[in-house]
């Protein structure tokens, strides 16, 4: 009988919390997005590099529950996020020339994709936080964006989020905020006791990658401006603690452990000035890399910088325009300093092929499968093919140049063509790199609105292929690629 009492009572709890809520107003919006790609060389082979053809789709579904005035909860779920046709998880093989293991899946070794694992085939729930007025400002709390600011250039919004709490005061055409984010992954936790550290007298508490950020931004009739300064405390890697909290046998010592701790400066601009339309943005980072933990230590100061700048002239229906691009790279010859400076970021793809995170996470960096070979294959290949960082995920070590010219004879379509040069800032990782020469790339695209939420984009992209691609090996030789895609994007 107690049972019972104690379940009723359940019932009503339940009932006296959900009625208040159910009376919310619930606003939905999102995006269903399918690409298709045919890449015919993505491993850059002269002797027959193999061709990719897949295509890959996503829906997000972002739900607004207004609680009452100046009260809402926001979430936000990606779901059936893969390719279409692959395997739930990947297929592990071990390769015949390096012993490592090699996932099926393009681009990923020994470790399930992103988008196509189990998890990612469901519901995969992404944000989730409370937004309230308080004292004349906004306050958000939750798992959010947090790699947003500004124009694209930087940005990785559509793949980080996690942990922040926001705050947003406006006054008039100013703006101010202030950012505390938790970087997700990087939290230590074991089951082992409170806090999972009871019995762990060597952690330490402040093991974990956090940053605080300060905005101030100016909107007038057509531009805006602002600046956010950004601190990094990045401590998951300080002395005498489990490493990672994952190998309590494995333990940093005060020797090898280190922080973290510098300072980013990030100014934006945007206007428009007739038919010209500007924008531009600068990312800087000064501090120390690794701040050792004990005396006598080599630190490593950080010092990188980011700048991008664009310009499009409107002469309806013709426009035309220009894009710079600088990401620096880290110089080898200084061991107690990095010079790379902060990611272009995977919302920003100014390009089809080159840095594009779309393509290179659903089918793997250039040169990707280069010294590899397949489970049923026991020969070498033939030459060897291009690392793959600068390819991977967003823009790193690189210059570009690109201008585009692009007409829209009818409002719901939009033809565009680009052309772009891009090299290494600094050489490859390696001594004797063979260049810094990316290559050259034609892009060409045509996007027609079907209705005012539908648009269908078709692509062509055409890269010559620079000797950056050989890495150190000199004898290496590699040939050209083109592209093939297609886009259909809801909005709604």
């Amino acid at each position: 009988m107690r049972k019972v009492w104690i379940a009723l009572l359940l019932i009503v709890l339940i009932m006296a919390f959900a009625l208040p809520v159910s009376a919310a107003d619930v606003k939905f919006s999102g995006s269903y997005v399918a690409q298709g790609y045919y890449d015919n060389n993505r491993s850059l082979k002269t002797d027959g590099g193999a061709s990719v053809s897949n295509i890959w789709q996503r829906l997000r579904v972002q739900t607004e529950f207004q609680v009452q005035e100046g009260l809402k909860l926001t979430t936000r779920f990606d779901a059936m996020e893969k390719i279409w046709g692959a395997a739930r998880t990947p297929v592990l093989y071990t390769s015949t020339t390096t012993g490592a293991q090699v996932s099926s899946l393009a681009g990923n070794t020994g470790t399930t994709s992103d988008g196509n694992n189990q998890e990612a085939e469901n519901i995969k729930f992404e944000h989730v936080y409370v937004t309230a007025n308080l004292f004349g400002g906004v306050l958000r709390v939750g798992y959010q964006q947090q790699t947003t600011f500004g124009t694209a250039f930087g940005d990785s919004g559509d793949s980080t989020y996690g942990p922040r709490i926001a705050y947003d005061y406006v006054v008039g055409p100013w703006s101010f905020g202030a950012r505390w984010d938790k970087i997700e992954g990087t939290q230590y936790y074991s089951a082992t006791g409170p806090s999972g550290n009871v019995a762990v007298n060597t952690y330490q508490v402040d093991a974990v990658n956090e940053k605080y950020s300060g905005q101030f931004l100016y909107k007038w009739g057509k531009g805006s401006a602002g600046l956010q300064i950004t601190y990094y405390n990045y401590s998951s890697t300080a002395g005498v603690y489990p490493y990672y909290g994952t190998n309590t046998s494995a333990y940093t010592t005060d020797a090898t452990g280190y922080k973290g701790q510098y300072l980013q400066f990030d100014p934006y601009f945007k206007a428009q000035i007739g038919p010209v339309y500007v924008e531009g943005e600068v990312l800087y980072q000064t501090g120390k890399l690794r701040k050792m933990d004990f005396v006598g230590g080599t630190d490593v100061s950080k010092d990188g910088l980011s700048a991008y700048v664009s310009a499009t002239v409107d002469f309806a229906p013709v426009y035309a325009g220009i894009n710079l691009v600088y990401v620096a790279g880290d110089d080898r010859g200084t061991s107690d300093k990095d010079e790379s400076g902060p990611a272009g970021g995977t919302d920003f793809n100014p390009l089809l092929m080159l840095f594009n995170y779309d393509l290179a996470r659903w089918n793997g960096a250039y040169g990707s499968a280069g010294g590899l070979t397949t489970a049923s294959s026991t020969s070498t290949p033939t030459s060897y093919y291009g690392p793959n960082a600068a390819q991977s995920s967003g823009i790193y070590n690189a210059q570009i140049g690109q201008l585009f010219v692009g007409v829209k004879p009818i409002p719901k379509l939009d033809v565009r063509a680009a052309y772009a040069i891009a090299a290494a800032d600094k050489d490859g990782a390696s001594a004797n790199w063979q260049s810094k020469t990316y290559g050259s790339e034609l892009d060409i695209t045509a996007t027609y609105r079907i209705y005012d939420n539908l648009s269908y984009m078709v692509g062509f992209g055409y890269l010559w292929a620079g000797n950056y691609f050989k890495g150190t090996n000199a004898a290496a030789t590699i040939d050209n690629d083109y592209l093939l895609t297609h886009k259909l994007t809801l909005t709604f």
